[in-house]
């Protein structure tokens, strides 16, 4: 029977020791997953985030991880480094996790040998494990979170805990505004039975609460520079998510064909996540027979943003996302494992155990690249400098290495690109070098890579294989352009009503990408856009929205011949002629990239 008004049973000395000893080895062990350089996309923006905060320039992304960020900047008193920063607090996070699960499983009421196993499952979880080594603000957060749970159980209670629970709480929400999601529930229990007893200390927790992240969140407003600038940033960012990402996205599977994904796969190994996932039913089953409340409890804290996840978030980063729901499934294998062993401590203990040596002896080879190794996005951005020279070179940076490239190298001079085959808008006496994130290996340039192995599984799938190559084969544009424009790292090309390029030989299933914007003045007048590879259509419509994005997959002309792209709008801007400036130029379509490979 879970009975929050009164303490938990206090632990013997033979259950202290074991319990400190779990908890030191568990905190030495964090040590292992350090990795040596950032590495991935979010972990970039984080650091240039540190350097100069500007969420409308995603430094960091929306909404700004503003606690994350401020943790770090106190720690940069002491290191050098922004990414050492960044990584020192996910190493506190990381030691503090055993024992934040550990004493949130007390506060259910679980028994001594279930919380020790529930605790150590969480901390040894491959992505939590992991991405506590890594400058993401995934483990910092879920630690807060925990850490919150069970104070505001505790203060159904204590006045006092209720006070700390609300305050680490409100410090979640600074990292993550969902994290408000995971405490609403353990928030509204333990806020009913301190009103009963003070509605004086509630009223101080809700105010405490909002001062937090009010100043959390003012201060990235602040340093962002304006309040409108922030909040149209951070609604673009949640409606692409909603656009992209989300179950509204048409290019989403099905909910239920990703439902395992979510919740049955997140443990990265197929044969780990296969015996987690029986020691999950069996517990789920044992809990609604019993009707249970410490597994209903921890449910409804974790099971509505894992909810909103499986509804809104990247399907290929659930590795990152399902740390933010993995102490629910901790506790449920721990309680599962419980009742399979009929509540024998020996028995639990040698399971849960295994379990957990399992866990670790299957994450640890994964972890010794990323230790030792320069990560091959940052190897890839220090070796410009020793092959390019700008005089000579053109630096073009495809979209997914410019956060890289803008921390590393910030003065060097460079244009953006869509991706590893991006094609250049203009020729000119330099050289064209590509720096690009590879789906293929080139057979040419500086290669710089990262064997897959289990980490493969663990991390988010991308810059195991990173290239700075040059551009061999450059598009012709036959007729229908102007001449490109420059502004920055922006390069662009505007086309009148109908445009006519050459593009490289290629062989087999071809991709081409296209990012470009109709003129805003001509959208009222509904413009139809054709869009055709070698003579053959393939794609006419008519534009809903100024600035598109489009890919399609197209045969190529066979026995090495180069292929023709041909572009038409049948309305175009002349800007003269609407006293609209002194450009006299017919303008249809402002192509800004352009690519051109392998599907």
């Amino acid at each position: 029977m879970l009975d929050l008004t009164q303490p938990p049973a206090a632990l013997t000395g033979r259950q202290r020791a074991i319990y400190w000893a779990v908890a030191l080895v568990s905190a030495a062990t964090r040590f292992l997953a350090m990795a040596r350089s950032i590495w991935d996309w979010d972990e970039a923006l984080f650091c240039l985030g540190m350097r100069s905060f500007d969420v409308t320039s995603h430094h960091p992304h929306p909404p700004g991880f503003p606690v994350y960020i401020g943790a770090a900047k106190l720690l940069r008193l002491f290191t050098d480094s922004d990414f050492r920063a960044l990584q020192a607090v996910n190493l506190i996070a990381g030691v503090l996790l055993f024992p934040a699960m550990f004493i949130l499983a007390r506060e259910l009421r679980l028994r001594f040998e279930t919380g020790l196993i529930a605790a150590a499952l969480c901390a040894f979880f491959p992505n939590v494990w992991f991405f506590g080594g890594s400058a993401f603000s995934d483990v910092p957060s879920i630690v807060l979170v925990v850490f919150a749970i069970a104070m505001l159980f505790r203060g159904v209670r204590d006045g006092k805990a209720y006070q700390i629970g609300t305050l680490t709480l409100a410090l979640a929400i600074g990292i993550r505004p969902q994290n408000l999601l995971v405490g609403l529930f353990p928030g509204l229990l333990a806020t009913w039975y301190r009103f009963k007893a003070s509605r004086r200390s509630v009223v101080l927790a809700a105010l405490m609460g909002i001062a937090v992240c009010a100043i959390a969140y003012g201060a990235a407003i602040y340093a962002t520079g304006t309040f409108s600038g922030y909040m149209t940033t951070v609604r673009a960012h949640g409606e692409y998510i909603t656009k992209i990402d989300s179950f509204r996205s048409p290019g989403r599977p099905p909910l239920w064909r990703i439902f395992d994904r979510f919740f049955i796969k997140q443990y990265q190994s197929p044969a780990l996540s296969i015996i987690a996932s029986i020691f999950v039913v069996i517990s789920t089953i044992g809990a609604t027979r019993s009707r249970d409340r410490r597994i209903g409890y921890i449910a409804l804290a974790f099971a509505p943003f894992a909810i909103s996840a499986w509804l809104m978030l990247d399907r290929f980063s659930i590795n990152r996302f399902s740390i933010g729901y993995c102490p629910l499934f901790a506790v449920l294998i721990a309680d599962g494992i419980e009742r399979l062993s009929f509540r024998r401590p020996v028995v639990e203990g040698v399971i849960g155990s295994a379990l957990v040596a399992s866990f670790f002896l299957w994450t640890l080879p994964a972890l010794t690249s990323v230790r030792n190794q320069i990560a091959p996005s940052v190897a890839a951005v220090q070796s410009i400098r020793r092959h390019l020279d700008p005089k000579r070179d053109q630096l073009f940076v495809a979209f997914a290495m410019t956060p890289f490239v803008q921390y590393f190298e910030p003065t060097y001079p460079f244009l953006r690109a869509m991706d590893d085959c991006a094609l250049p808008l203009s020729s000119g006496s330099r050289r064209p070098w590509l720096l690009m994130e590879l789906d293929t290996t080139p057979d040419r340039g500086f290669v710089f890579t990262r064997d897959h192995g289990h980490l493969w599984d663990i991390s988010r799938r991308h810059y195991f294989d990173v290239a700075l190559a040059p551009v061999r084969e450059l598009p012709q544009f036959v007729s229908g352009w102007y001449a490109a424009e420059r502004s920055d790292t922006d390069e662009w090309r505007w086309m009148g009503a109908h445009s006519v390029t050459r593009l490289p030989p290629a062989t087999g299933e071809t991709v081409l990408r296209l990012a470009f914007d109709v003129p805003d003045e001509i959208m009222p007048e509904h413009p139809r856009v054709t869009i055709a590879v070698n003579g053959t259509s393939v794609a006419r419509f008519r534009p809903t929205e100024p600035h598109l994005a489009r890919e399609y997959r197209v045969t190529p002309a066979a026995n090495g011949v180069p292929n023709v792209l041909e572009l038409s709008v049948d309305r175009v801007l002349n800007p003269a002629q609407r006293h609209l400036g002194d450009d006299s130029r017919d303008l249809g379509l402002l192509v800004r990239m352009l690519s051109w490979g392998p599907g």
